[in-house]
């Protein structure tokens, strides 16, 4: 079902956008991706991460907005050996006998507290890569974010997170949730993964195995665009279908009308979700990253990205390099990501 083409933005939060698109910078975003540490991660490359730890903590704490370290330790855990594992993909399963990490996390608090709205990127790269799409690109994205909204006040509570150990098996963004939900209850979730590429060749984009099953409607409006790979696909529960479809209104506007594409997850769908996972084996592709942790605990949440593997041969590759993105999507995705904050956290307009 293309929602994209059919929702619209309410008249007030589209002209609130169209004044804050030239706050957003492309340049800055490029600027941010090239000057963060990589390879970094907690296992290889832990000096770098410490020094990636303090940039974006430093970067929040200059927008104005309350940031720290998070801390959070795992023993005896079952996980993917993603941080060295030569690109293979999938990672092979693996297990762990201790990690310890931190996210770094960032609240603006709202007027009226109790609730809160989540936006999300994992930090952590694998170590033979200076993984500038997956998943620097989503922490620039984060940063410019923080710096675009601070001037203004939301109802709501708003926390940015840069998570840990994605990689290896979501461990950060489970610590994460868990501290969420000890002191709000969590309305949405937005996890930015890997959304930095587009390519307009015909032909650039793969599509998982058996996909036209899935989504008959929304690959035939790939396939009648020639299978060009400028989409930003939104990956949603049906919980946070309102969010997903302003999301999925705020790109078309910023980007145009082919620029989002809006995915239900089949996992989510009553009663066949779970057979699917074992008929369809590309289901799986709809459950790897960050927002996983958010569906296990109920909170509703979408994945944003530029769909990784099935179009960037840079993934997991030692040329998965800054000058490779797309960085004027990159900003429409943070304007459209503001946009559904300023719905969900409503916006002050007094």
């Amino acid at each position: 079902m293309p929602i994209s083409r059919q929702a619209t933005l309410d008249p007030a939060l589209r002209d609130w956008l169209d004044q804050l698109v030239p706050t957003i910078s492309p340049e800055r975003l490029h600027a941010d991706v090239v000057a963060l540490p990589a390879p970094r991660n907690r296992l290889d490359r832990p000096e770098w991460m410490q020094q990636a730890d303090q940039m974006i903590l430093q970067a929040f704490q200059a927008a104005g907005w309350s940031a720290q370290l998070s801390p959070f330790r795992c023993a005896h855990v079952a996980g993917f050996l993603g941080y060295s594992n030569n690109g293979r993909f999938p990672a092979p399963p693996t297990s762990y006998s201790l990690l310890e990490g931190a996210n770094v996390v960032a609240c603006k608090q709202g007027t009226q507290s109790g609730e809160a709205i989540v936006v999300l990127a994992h930090q952590d790269t694998t170590s033979h890569t200076r993984g500038a799409n997956d998943n620097t690109a989503s922490v620039a994205a984060l940063l410019e974010l923080a710096r675009a909204i601070a001037p203004y006040q939301f109802t709501r509570t708003i926390v940015l997170a840069a998570t840990d150990m994605e990689e290896i098996g979501f461990f950060g963004a489970q610590a994460l949730v868990a501290d969420l939900l000890r002191e709000w209850r969590v309305l949405a979730a937005i996890n930015l993964e890997t959304i930095a590429y587009t390519d307009s060749t015909p032909q650039s984009q793969r599509l998982p195995g058996q996909m036209e099953l899935l989504y008959p409607r929304q690959v035939k409006q790939i396939r009648d665009r020639q299978s060009r790979a400028d989409f930003t696909a939104v990956i949603y529960n049906q919980a946070v279908l309102r969010s997903a479809a302003t999301f999925a209104a705020a790109l078309a506007h910023l980007a145009g009308v082919h620029a989002p594409l809006l995915l239900r997850a089949p996992n989510d769908l009553p009663i066949i979700g779970t057979l699917l996972q074992r008929w369809i084996p590309a289901v799986r592709n709809f459950a790897r990253s960050d927002h996983l942790p958010f569906w296990a605990a109920g909170i509703p949440a979408m994945m944003v990205t530029d769909t990784a593997n099935f179009r960037y041969r840079h993934y997991h590759q030692p040329t998965d390099t800054p000058e490779k993105l797309d960085y004027q999507r990159l900003a429409a995705i943070v304007g459209a990501t503001a946009a559904v904050l300023a719905d969900v956290a409503e916006l002050r307009r007094d």
